[in-house]
């Protein structure tokens, strides 16, 4: 999925975003589950991956509902980065799945567990 550009956030802050959710949006800070942008969410991983075209690396959050689960994190495959400085700037390039960096799970509304047996490096055996 292409993203939006986020121009009038990013041209304001001067420092580079921390992580960005699924749809693209530069987020700021620590990252934490309940930051998902779905708040029906049971699964929220946090990914690594890089432009294929400049290999520069993005942190990236996925999540998942009852309606399109998340089988397994080391399985997934983001897509398009962030729009960024680069020969394809994010627009038409796809992305290397690096790493799990992060795996939240919870039941309904309950707390947030970390899964940190399912996280590691995206050409790990699963």
């Amino acid at each position: 999925m292409m993203h939006s550009n986020y121009e009038d956030i990013l041209a304001r802050i001067a420092e580079p975003p921390t992580w960005y959710d699924e749809n693209g949006t530069p987020r700021y800070g620590p990252f934490k589950p309940e930051m998902c942008p779905n708040i029906y969410s049971d699964t929220v991983v946090l990914l690594r991956i890089a432009c294929q075209a400049c290999g520069q690396h993005f942190d990236m959050e996925m999540h998942s509902d009852f309606f399109s689960p998340i089988k397994h994190p080391k399985k997934l495959h983001y897509g398009d980065p962030p729009v960024h400085e680069c020969a394809g700037g994010g627009y038409t390039m796809n992305c290397d799945d690096i790493a799990v960096l992060e795996v939240w799970h919870r039941e309904g509304a309950g707390e947030w567990q970390r899964r940190a047996e399912l996280e590691g490096l995206m050409d790990d055996p699963c």
